[in-house]
C-alpha cells in the first residue's frame, strides 16, 4: 500500500459523487493498494477490505478516530475517540477461500461475501431479495449425498446457518461500536463501515483543500496541480502569507 497524493485523492473524490459506499471503498483501494488487480480488490472478503480501508485511514488523516452518533433512546449527542488499531482484528486477512458447513443432512460449501456482491445487491428491492441473492451468489455447491440442492432451496434454518457461519469466519467485516449515552445511560452497538466513515472524512478533507487551492491560486496565480504539489506544510505557510 502506499499513501495517495493529494492530486490523486481529489480525482478519486470527484470520481466517488454518485457511486454507493462499496463501490467507493473499491475506488479508495484503486488509489492506495498497488499488491491487488483492481479484479483482486473486488474480490477481497470484506473483513480484508475494511482491514486495507483502516490501515489507508490511517495512512491519511492518523490513527485516532473522533466519532459523533446520536442516542437512540434520548437523541442527545454522543462523541466518542477510538484508535484504528481498536478495530483491527487478529488474523483479518486469513480468511479461507472457501468455507463448508454441514447440518441437518446437508453439506454446503461458500465463500465469503465481497465487494462484488456489495454491488449485486444494490437493485435488490428488500432486505429478503437482498438476503436470498447473497446466499445465491456466495453458496458453491449444497447436497446431501449426490442429490443438489439449490441455495434458495435450503432450509431457513440452514440458512441462517450459513449466515452465521460467514459473520463468524470474517468478523472484520461486522464491527460494531460499544455506546453509552451520558445524558440517559442507554447503551448501544452500532455498525462501524469504515468505507462509509473514511470517505465522509475525504469529503469533508476535499472541500477544505479546494478551499485553499480558491485562495491561493487568486493570491498567487498558481495552477491547482502547482498548489497540490506543495507539501502541507508549505501550503500552509503560504496561506498565512495571503492572510489579511
Amino acid at each position: 500500500m502506499h499513501t495517495p497524493t493529494p492530486a490523486q485523492l481529489l480525482q478519486v473524490w470527484e470520481r466517488g459523487g454518485d457511486p454507493s459506499a462499496a463501490a467507493r471503498g473499491l475506488l479508495l483501494l484503486g488509489c492506495s493498494c498497488d499488491e491487488y488487480s483492481a479484479e483482486a480488490q473486488a474480490a477481497l472478503p470484506l473483513g480484508r477490505r475494511d482491514a486495507l480501508l483502516l490501515e489507508l485511514r490511517e495512512r491519511l488523516f492518523g490513527a485516532a478516530i473522533d466519532a459523533v452518533a446520536a442516542c437512540p433512546h434520548c437523541a442527545a449527542t454522543v462523541e466518542a475517540t477510538f484508535r484504528c488499531d481498536d478495530l483491527r482484528l487478529p488474523h483479518a486477512d486469513a480468511a479461507a477461500s472457501m468455507l463448508e458447513h454441514a447440518a441437518r443432512g446437508i453439506r454446503v460449501q461458500f465463500r465469503l461475501p465481497d465487494s462484488r456482491d456489495l454491488l449485486a445487491l444494490e437493485n435488490c428491492g428488500d432486505a429478503e431479495a437482498a438476503r436470498a441473492l447473497l446466499l445465491e451468489r456466495c453458496v458453491l455447491d449444497a447436497r446431501s449425498g449426490d442429490e443438489a440442492h439449490e441455495p434458495r432451496s435450503l432450509p431457513h434454518e440452514l440458512q441462517a446457518e450459513i449466515a452465521r457461519a460467514m459473520a463468524q469466519a470474517d468478523p472484520q467485516a461486522d464491527l460494531q461500536l460499544a455506546f453509552r449515552c451520558p445524558h440517559c445511560d442507554h447503551e448501544w452497538q452500532p455498525l462501524f463501515d469504515i468505507a462509509r466513515f473514511l470517505w465522509q472524512e475525504l469529503h469533508a478533507w476535499a472541500l477544505h483543500m479546494l478551499r485553499e487551492v480558491d485562495t491561493l491560486a487568486q493570491a498567487y496565480h498558481w495552477a491547482e496541480a502547482d498548489i497540490l504539489a506543495l507539501s502541507p506544510r508549505r501550503r500552509q505557510a503560504y496561506l498565512e502569507l495571503c492572510a489579511p
